[in-house]
């Protein structure tokens, strides 16, 4: 059975190479035709990337302040998207796969591209040519005593070096991690203190639109951007208690998020060899939130009022010589954030430690990056960051600081040939401060208050890292990323205390270290499965910190042990079909509070697809989610004081159960 095994794995690893991009040991950038994809029968861009060996997609974090650290890991012809308020898989739907020419899988190195501190990226490339495309869309989701329906349309028009691009959408989704199941609330000797049915029911409705525009303008590229989003998020809540006496609570959460966002951003060559790229944004967020329980004739009731803003200007010149690529630029950003929080009970307000508090920081960043082709087999890449700040709190927290970080950078590359390729990174890493942890907020279904903390500084983090990356094939790839981290100023969960109160908040704790093992592989099954592919995407790994509380050494507060996912698929291009199977991995994580220690986990999920293409403009997609019912636990170990010190006073456990669902979406394109 073993030897079969060992037989199986090697035709796999054989797998035919005629169709293979051919790549010099020395050229960063893989190309991959239009033409390599087919088989799939993508749909839209993003479904060429599902498909890019050893390639995992990143949309980047659109709620870091400033450009830099939000951008994913994917470039359209050669550039970002220029808004943050739209998520970039949302942009790469959008784009069909038969205006794609080909993509490019590009490492360190590269000439002519803001690698922004990644060693891998994407970069899909469309065609040029006049033409006027668009799509429909409509799908549902079936979810157990609900459905979230979706309508998108897209369009776009091409001429020459002119786009104009227009998209509109409304849907409702229904959040699967929330369901019903027992809540049970134990004494320390294991004797049930109380015991209740809970269930959550949590939906949103989302309407969106986005406008774009590029054309040539003073010798170079002018693009434009408009976005609109709003967003009404309602839970409501129900516990039915059984023990020790029959009672009802009812809780009802609602959000109303809006978002304007506006960018620009222009390049365009000064000389033969030097290049300038300039951008612009600005983001304007409105939150109204409130809750209300009820229990008999107790009542609870929050408030949320918050106005945010985010004001970009970043520019980059970047000269391109044999050899040597050269970028320096700088980038500057105001951020403010005005936020009212309140918490009554029965009508009496209760106060709260910076409940009202107005956040404004003024943040300049200069870099510098240079990157040198020693040989044709070496790539050294070594650059410097210096981010300087003033943070001003106003409102029940009067407080003012500056900062000022060097961040250096320098990642060496090494490709044995266009199989093989190492690369070794050493950088220094600064966080960002989520400006919600200088404001109180108080949940009423877990019946705890999060204190405001104006005395957070931002974590700095030394990384070292080293990652091996091996292709074969057509579409076989293995990158194993090997990651150390030294951080400084962790943030992590600390007590706030004052006159007659004891809240917890997000806080710094001192030195942690941080290890990652990250397993990306894209396994052809060709000679066993034909059209078959495996790919696998895995994380673990293992922090360490000093508590706070006296109960010595743990890791990291919201780090899981292991996460993510493996992907089967099969191609039937004969039948205009593909289906295939997923699995997520069960994910766990710790919350460290000062009186307590949080628990969640949620048990692995399958899920399977499958999707027909009667004819090129259409596409039918089926699926079936959570096919297992993996629920999603909640454990709270809840101490009488600072834990560690005090004694245990209860465990909780909560375990909803959302069920199966299904959905199912129809595409319509039309277009050159």
């Amino acid at each position: 059975m073993i030897a079969r095994h060992k037989t199986l794995l090697a035709a796999a690893l054989a797998a035919t190479s005629a169709t293979t991009p051919a790549l010099a040991a020395q050229d960063p950038v893989t190309p991959y035709a239009a033409a390599y994809f087919a088989d799939a029968q993508p749909y839209s861009a993003f479904d060429m990337l599902s498909r890019l060996p050893g390639f995992t997609f990143n949309g980047g974090d659109s709620d870091v302040r400033g450009f830099s650290g939000a951008t994913g890991n994917v470039l359209i012809d050669g550039q970002r998207p220029t808004g943050k308020s739209e998520s970039l898989e949302t942009v790469l739907r959008r784009i069909p796969a038969r205006a794609v020419v080909r993509i490019e899988l590009i490492r360190a190195g590269a000439p002519g591209v803001d690698m922004q501190g990644r060693g891998l990226i994407a970069n899909v490339v469309r065609a040029r040519e006049t033409t006027t495309r668009g799509r429909l869309e409509t799908s549902s989701a079936f979810h157990p005593g609900a459905v979230a329906p979706k309508l998108a349309g897209e369009l776009s028009r091409r001429r020459g070096d002119r786009l104009l691009e227009a998209s509109a959408s409304a849907e409702r989704t229904v959040d699967d991690e929330k369901g019903q199941g027992p809540r049970i609330w134990t004494r320390p000797d294991g004797s049930v203190q109380r015991d209740a049915v809970y269930r959550e029911d949590k939906g949103a409705r989302l309407a969106q639109a986005a406008v774009g525009h590029e054309r040539p303008v003073l010798g170079g590229k002018l693009r434009l951007d408009v976005n609109l989003r709003d967003e009404i998020t309602r839970a409501n809540i129900r516990e039915t208690e059984r023990r020790p006496g029959p009672s009802i609570e009812t809780v009802v959460e609602r959000e109303d998020v809006g978002e304007v966002e506006i960018g620009g951003r222009f390049e365009r060559a000064l000389t033969s060899r030097w290049k300038l790229e300039a951008l612009a944004l600005h983001h304007a967020t409105r939150t109204r939130a409130g809750d209300h329980a009820l229990e008999g004739a107790e009542t609870s009731a929050t408030r949320l009022n918050a106005e945010a803003a985010e004001t970009i200007a970043r520019a980059l010149a970047r000269r391109e010589a044999p050899g040597l690529t050269v970028e320096l630029g700088g980038e500057a950003a105001l951020n403010v954030l005005d936020s009212r929080s309140a918490l009554e009970e029965n009508g009496v307000a209760i106060a709260l430690p910076s409940a009202n508090v107005r956040v404004e920081e003024r943040r300049g960043e200069v870099f510098a990056t240079a990157a040198w082709r020693a040989r044709p087999t070496l790539t050294i890449e070594a650059g410097a960051r210096i981010e300087a700040s003033r943070l001003r709190q106003t409102g029940d927290s009067q407080l003012e600081k500056t900062f000022l970080y060097p961040k250096p950078r320098l990642l060496v590359t090494w490709a044995r040939d266009e199989h093989h390729q190492l690369r070794l990174e050493l950088e220094r890493r600064v966080g960002q401060l989520d400006f919600e942890d200088f404001v109180s907020s108080t949940s009423l279904t877990s019946n705890t208050v999060t204190a405001g903390n104006p005395d957070l500084e931002p974590d700095k983090t030394w990384r070292l890292a080293a990652t091996w990356e091996r292709r074969f094939g057509k579409a076989g790839a293995i990158v194993l990323t090997v990651r150390h981290d030294e951080i400084a100023d962790a943030v992590d969960r600390v007590p706030i205390v004052g006159p007659g109160y004891a809240f917890d908040a997000p806080g710094n704790i001192g030195h942690a270290t941080r290890d990652e093992i990250e397993l990306n592989a894209s396994l052809p099954l060709e000679a066993v499965i034909p059209g078959g592919l495996l790919h696998a995407d895995v994380t673990a790994r293992r922090s360490c910190v000093i508590d706070p509380a006296p109960d010595g050494r743990r890791g990291l507060s919201d780090a899981p042990s292991v996460g993510g996912a493996l992907h089967f698929t099969q191609d039937l291009p004969v039948r205009k079909m593909r289906w295939g199977v997923d699995l997520v991995l069960a994910e766990e994580k710790r919350e460290y509070r000062f009186d307590e220690v949080r628990t969640d986990r949620v048990e692995a999920r399958w899920s399977a697809f499958v999707e027909s293409r009667p004819a090129p403009a259409w596409n039918l997609r089926l699926e079936v989610d959570n096919l297992t019912r993996g629920k999603v636990d909640r454990r709270r170990e809840q101490y009488a004081g600072l834990r560690g010190a005090a004694a245990l006073k209860r465990i909780e456990t909560r375990s909803l159960d959302h069920g199966a669902f299904a959905g199912v979406t129809l595409q319509r394109s039309f277009g050159g």
